[in-house]
């Protein structure tokens, strides 16, 4: 049980042994760490799981051998502390195999691209990404056949899988929306090396996965990778600033800049119900909530002009669009008279940014449910304040669920007199309690959920 329970730890962190490692120690309930989700079985972590009980196996049976029961007893609850490096010595002896087979995926992925004759089309940025790739195959189904990855599925190996057990899809004429993300860079560049993009969409820049980057400018360095290796034309967001700031670093072939600015007469619906706005001449309506949607839709749309789709079929295409599940996406109950918005899949600060604009628009109380932002580092503790901050000013009920971040909002929700808040220990004791504490006419925003490994 222990074991399973660190392995999914090491999983949720992307195998990133430090990070799993700094987790255990601070974390000492290994018993209980699977609680939000499963752990995946794949190939590696049964390998992990095997190799890492051979170990202590091993560790075990000398300690009984050389000191007997009584110190074999004590170095038994040595070796049961020392578990995250049992897995980490096993994660090691699997590295040069797990290179070899990563090697051979990627290859064997690329090779099908390239005889398929397939058009790739990538897409990257800290934010934005899934709902781009979903308008994006939207309005090019409507004249190409397209193949798109799966949700969460955003890295080299996964994309190669993914490519891998869907080799017969991939024939000419077809088109690949491939969302790309990264941790650190170098990682987008290999990306681009297996499926070598023609056309792709760089969505916005900002802090998320500030942690792991190590500064704003190793982000926006990865996050270019994309444009830097596509081969035809890149679309980028100009209404993001660090994009519109930074593009001229990069020696880029052919980019198209977009912007907000570039819609007019533009509508928000009220009761959630979505946009509407002028883009050139033809109307748009969607479905999406949030005005920042629009312009992913012009990024989207402009590749496809690109790609010679006539603008009535884009408006048509952009109008059939349904809200994506779990980003910004509007529930209401008709019983409760209650609307859920839900961002759970939103996690970083613009997308919180946005939300809490788009709660202005209810008409009865207003109340948000958040764990916080993650892997923010040293940016955290300032972007916290600041999203509690925006609360104080625009939220009337604030539910917290409790996690590192959280101290940091209710610092500065105090700090501005506003004391309507609640903090629950777990979002299962959240999710409980909304039934008690919402009421008829309210609109409650979900912003961010958390996997074990953030609490």
């Amino acid at each position: 049980m222990i074991l399973r329970n660190l392995i999914y730890i090491l999983q949720s962190e992307n195998y990133d042994f430090w990070r799993f490692l700094s987790f255990c120690y601070s974390h000492l309930a290994w018993w209980r760490l699977e609680q939000r989700q499963k752990i995946v079985w794949t190939m590696k972590a049964r390998a992990l799981q095997a190799i890492s009980m051979v170990f202590f196996a091993g560790a075990a049976g000398a300690a009984f051998s050389f000191f007997g029961w009584v110190g074999g007893s004590v170095v038994l609850a040595l070796c049961i502390m020392t578990i995250p490096f049992f897995i980490g010595a096993a994660l090691l002896l699997l590295l040069p195999f797990g290179r070899y087979l990563k090697w051979k995926k990627v290859s064997r992925a690329r090779e099908i691209l390239r005889a398929s004759g397939v058009r790739v089309i990538g897409i990257t940025g800290s934010y934005g990404k899934t709902t781009t790739k979903e308008i994006l195959a939207a309005i090019l189904g409507k004249q190409f056949s397209v193949i798109k990855t799966p949700d969460n599925v955003n890295t080299d190996i996964g994309i190669a899988d993914f490519i891998i057990d869907h080799s017969e899809e991939f024939t000419k004429g077809k088109i690949f929306i491939v969302e790309m993300g990264a941790h650190k860079k170098g990682e987008i560049k290999e990306i681009c090396r297996m499926v070598l993009p023609q056309y792709s969409i760089l969505t916005g820049i900002n802090e998320a996965h500030l942690e792991r980057f190590g500064s704003l400018k190793d982000t926006i360095d990865a996050k270019f990778e994309l444009p830097l290796h596509t081969r035809t034309v890149t679309f980028l967001n100009f209404d993001d600033e660090n994009i519109r700031n930074n593009f001229e670093r990069f020696s880029l072939s052919k980019h198209i800049g977009i912007s907000q600015a570039d819609a007019k007469n533009i509508v928000v619906k009220e009761n959630f119900a979505g946009l509407q706005f002028e883009w050139r001449g033809t109307s748009f309506e969607t479905k999406l909530l949030a005005t920042h949607n629009i312009t992913l839709i012009l990024l989207c749309t402009a590749l496809a002009r690109e790609l010679v789709v006539p603008i009535p079929e884009i408006a048509l295409a952009v109008k059939s669009i349904q809200p994506i599940a779990h980003r910004l996406e509007p529930i209401y109950n008709a019983a409760t008279d209650i609307m859920v918005i839900d961002d759970s899949y939103n996690g970083n600060v613009a997308g919180i940014k946005s939300g809490i604009e788009l709660l202005k628009q209810a008409k009865g109380r207003k109340v948000v449910l958040t764990p916080g932002l993650v892997e923010l580092g040293k940016e955290s503790v300032r972007i916290h304040r600041q999203i509690g901050e925006w609360y104080s000013k625009s939220v009337d009920l604030v539910l917290l669920i409790k996690s590192p971040m959280t101290p940091f909002i209710e610092k500065e929700l105090r700090a501005h007199a506003h004391t309507l808040y609640t903090v629950y220990n777990t979002t299962e004791e959240a999710h409980k309690d909304l039934s008690h504490v919402l009421r008829k006419g309210d609109t409650i925003i979900f912003q961010n959920d958390l996997t074990d490994n953030y609490f």
